[in-house]
């Protein structure tokens, strides 16, 4: 009776065990092909840099090729001059390096807003102002001139630097009067008047945005902020 019991208790047990074995190897297949799908995925992810790195090298070598055919150019006009007896009037020629070199400042004028736009978003206000500030003085016919006027204005106004963003805003609206940022830098101006306790001067730049920027947002914000002064 013992054994008639005991041999289904072992039939029970392999089939347990072979059940068992069966949702290990299950779960291993799973993983492998896994596994695959996330290998196939890093190769098509290595192909494409590879790729772009392949672009990105054509693109320098022929920008060098460029570079050597112009700095050949120059030398042959600087040769040229060298060999004959120019007249004045006859010397203006153009630099062969010119476009170049512009090109490649705007190149780097750009990388370097850019850049100070994520020091902004990442609050590292010391690191932008100073970005800024070479910004306005090494780009004084930039693209960025009053954005960076207008930020650095804003990181000194964050800062409670008050002096330097009055001075700075009032920078802005001089020498840019027809720029949309004027309304804005107005607002600021006189919210940086009723901090140096100045009510009066801050009177007046918030009817000067009201007045001539009706439709702005500063507007709004320049009437609400003349009731706190009147009331």
């Amino acid at each position: 009776m013992k054994r008639i019991i005991f041999f289904p208790l072992i039939f029970i047990s392999f089939s347990l065990i072979g059940q068992t074995n069966n949702e290990s190897l299950d779960l291993i297949l799973e993983k492998i092909e896994n596994l695959e799908i996330e290998l196939a995925r890093l190769t098509n992810q290595i192909d494409s840099n590879t790729f772009e790195v392949q672009k990105l090298d054509e693109s320098n070598q022929a920008r060098y090729v460029d570079l050597d055919k112009r700095i050949h150019d120059l030398e042959a006009i600087i040769l040229l001059t060298n060999e004959e007896e120019v007249p004045d009037k006859e010397l203006k020629t153009v630099n062969p390096l010119a476009e170049l070199i512009e090109k490649d400042g705007e190149e780097e004028e750009f990388t370097l807003w850019s850049n100070t736009l994520k020091l902004i978003d990442n609050s590292r206000y010391s690191e932008a102002a100073e970005n800024l500030r070479f910004l306005i003085l090494s780009y004084p016919n930039g693209a960025y001139l009053v954005d960076s006027y207008f930020w650095l204005g804003e990181i000194y106004f964050l800062q409670e630097m008050n002096e330097d963003a009055y001075e700075t805003y009032f920078s802005l609206i001089n020498n840019f009067p027809e720029h949309e940022r004027v309304s804005t830098a107005l607002y600021k101006l006189g919210l940086i008047s009723i901090k140096l306790e100045k009510n009066d001067e801050a009177i007046a730049f918030f009817e000067r945005v009201i007045l001539n920027y009706p439709n702005s947002g500063s507007s709004v914000l320049s009437e609400q902020e003349l009731l706190k002064l009147k009331s």
